[in-house]
């Protein structure tokens, strides 16, 4: 059982800290010119009290924002989101077509298997660490 524990600890695709997991943190592989990219990752708040995350950031960009897609009157829409509230007990997943955060101006093109920092900023002033591995998107991702 002590080596679950610690097999989970070192996996890369599962972060804790101040009581919020992520899971499968991803940026999806984009052309070399592109000038924004996506990240992607579940969200799931085990603590009784609710997280709030205000802000974004990552290394190796101009700006990072979180973002909302969505359709309306046939028409795909993007905008900026000021807070995700993760309730007490509940999952949220930023997904391609969804919620999600974007990353604008990379500094550098970004190649399968790099990893992107990304830093959560939450309302109370704290901040969680994140490392997203780019890969190619599958289906159904």
């Amino acid at each position: 059982m002590k080596s679950l524990f610690a097999a989970a600890l070192l996996s890369p695709t599962v972060a804790f800290a101040d009581g919020l997991t992520v899971d499968t943190p991803m940026v999806p592989l984009a052309p070399a010119n592109a000038v924004a990219h996506a990240a992607f990752m579940s969200l799931t708040n085990p603590t009784e009290d609710a997280q709030q995350i205000v802000g974004v950031s990552a290394e190796g960009y101009m700006m990072a924002h979180i973002h909302m897609s969505d359709i309306k009157n046939d028409i795909a829409t993007m905008s900026a989101v000021d807070m995700i509230e993760v309730a007490a007990g509940q999952t949220i997943t930023l997904q391609h077509g969804g919620l999600h955060i974007m990353l604008m101006r990379p500094m550098e093109a970004k190649a399968e298997g790099d990893i992107v920092a990304i830093t959560l900023e939450f309302a109370d002033g704290s901040t969680q660490a994140i490392d997203a591995e780019v890969m190619r998107m599958t289906h159904g991702m």
